[in-house]
C-alpha cells in the first residue's frame, strides 16, 4: 500500500453542487517562516477571495470587485502563508496569508466544476468531478497531469503531507485509487462501494486515509475503515432511502462526520425533507441535527467542520435571486445553537481555515449576476 499512517493528511473533497475544502496544518520545516494571520485590512487581487475573523459578520474588503460568472475554490497549503485559489479559468496564489493574490496562470477549461487540494512542498492539485484533466500547481508553475482520470471523475482527492507525488482519490463510481507519481498512474485499492452506486461526494479522514465516507445517490452513505476493502452502509438517516449529497469528516475528531442530504421517504414537507445528519462513530450511524425548517438547505450545501471543535460546523446558503446574498451558518452540536451572518455575495463556494488561527476563515466567493 502506498500510504503510511501519518497524521495531518491534507484532504479535500468535492460535490457536484458545491465544494468542500479542509486542509489540516503541517508544521513548517526547520528554518522556515511559520504560518501567521493575515496582516491587512484590504485584500489585493481580482476580488474572488477574502477572509473573515468573525464567522462572516465582517469580511475583509477586496480592492477589486468580483465580476461574474465566478465560482471560487480555495485551499491553504502546508507551505507557510501560502494558499491556492481557482476561479473562472485562472489559478491564483497568495504567499502572504491571503492579503494579496497573484495569477499563476490560466487553463483551457472552465474551473467551475473543479476543486483544489493542498499538499506539501508548495504543491496543490486542481481536479474535477467529471472526466477532466488534473492540474498540478508547484509554486508558480502549472502542469497538466498526464495520467488518465480515475473512472469518470474524482469526488475526493487527498495529498500525502510528506510527499506531493503520493495521492489518494475516490471516483464517482466509488472506487478508491492510489498514485505514487503525482497522478501519472493510478492503482485501484480494495473494492468499489457497491454495484451501480453513484457517489456525490467522498471524504478522507485527515488522520487515517483508510477511513473514507462516501455520500451516494439513494443509499445515503457508506464507510470504510480499511481503505475500501470492505464497506458498511450507514444507518440513522431515515426509514427509507436517502441521498447523501455532501459529507465531511471533522479534523478535530474523525469519529465526527457530517452529511447533508435528502430523505426520499419523507413526502410531507418540502423543506423538512432535507437534513444535516451527524455521526459520532466515524460514519457508522447518524442522527438528524438540523433540517430545512431550521436553515435553508438545498441539494448539496457545502459543509466545513471546525478544525479545532468537533461540535462546530459551518455551512452556507446563497443565491443571486432577488439579490438575496449569502448566509454563512454556524451550528454548535453541544448547545444546539444555530447562528448565521449575511453578506451580499451570491454564494460562498469554499472555506479554508488559517492553520495557526482557525478564527481566520478564507472564503472563496461566487458571483453569478
Amino acid at each position: 500500500m502506498i500510504f503510511s499512517r501519518l497524521s495531518g493528511f491534507l484532504v479535500l473533497a468535492v460535490t457536484a453542487a458545491g465544494a468542500v475544502n479542509l486542509s489540516s496544518a503541517v508544521p513548517a520545516a526547520a528554518g522556515a517562516d511559520p504560518w501567521h494571520r493575515p496582516q491587512c485590512g484590504v485584500v489585493q487581487g481580482d476580488g474572488s477571495a477574502t477572509f473573515t475573523r468573525t464567522d462572516g459578520a465582517v469580511l475583509a474588503r477586496t480592492a477589486t470587485a468580483l465580476t461574474p460568472v465566478a465560482y471560487t475554490k480555495i485551499a491553504a497549503l502546508s507551505t507557510p502563508n501560502t494558499l491556492v485559489a481557482i476561479s473562472k479559468r485562472a489559478i491564483q496564489r497568495s504567499t502572504d496569508a491571503g492579503c494579496s493574490w497573484q495569477q499563476v496562470g490560466t487553463t483551457d477549461r472552465d474551473l467551475a466544476a473543479y476543486d483544489v487540494a493542498g499538499g506539501p512542498a508548495n504543491t496543490a492539485y486542481v481536479y474535477g468531478i467529471n472526466d477532466q484533466p488534473i492540474y498540478r500547481v508547484q509554486g508558480d508553475r502549472i502542469t497538466t497531469v498526464d495520467g488518465p482520470v480515475p473512472d469518470d471523475g474524482v469526488v475526493a482527492l487527498a495529498v500525502d503531507p510528506a510527499d506531493p507525488q503520493v495521492l489518494r482519490a475516490v471516483s464517482k463510481a466509488g472506487q478508491v485509487y492510489d498514485s505514487g507519481d503525482g497522478g501519472a498512474t493510478w492503482a485501484p485499492v480494495g473494492l468499489p462501494v457497491g454495484p451501480a452506486v453513484f457517489l456525490y461526494k467522498a471524504a478522507v479522514d485527515p488522520t487515517d486515509r483508510d477511513h473514507v465516507v462516501a455520500g451516494t445517490m439513494g443509499d445515503v452513505t457508506f464507510v470504510t475503515f480499511d481503505g475500501g476493502h470492505s464497506w458498511v452502509q450507514s444507518t440513522g438517516t431515515g426509514p427509507g432511502r436517502s441521498n447523501g449529497f455532501t459529507v465531511a469528516i471533522s479534523p478535530a475528531d474523525p469519529q465526527t462526520v457530517w452529511v447533508e442530504g435528502y430523505d426520499l421517504s419523507d413526502t410531507d414537507n418540502d423543506n423538512g425533507v432535507r437534513h444535516i445528519w451527524r455521526s459520532t462513530d466515524g460514519g457508522r450511524s447518524f442522527a438528524s441535527v438540523l433540517d430545512g425548517l431550521q436553515a435553508t438547505l438545498y441539494n448539496g450545501n457545502p459543509l466545513w467542520p471546525s478544525p479545532v471543535d468537533p461540535d462546530v460546523l459551518y455551512f452556507e446558503f446563497g443565491t443571486w435571486f432577488s439579490n438575496y446574498g449569502t448566509d454563512l451558518y454556524r451550528y454548535d452540536a453541544s448547545t444546539g445553537r444555530l447562528t448565521s451572518q449575511h453578506n451580499t455575495y451570491d454564494s460562498i463556494t469554499s472555506v479554508a481555515f488559517n492553520p495557526v488561527d482557525p478564527q481566520v476563515m478564507y472564503l472563496g466567493l461566487t458571483e453569478e449576476r
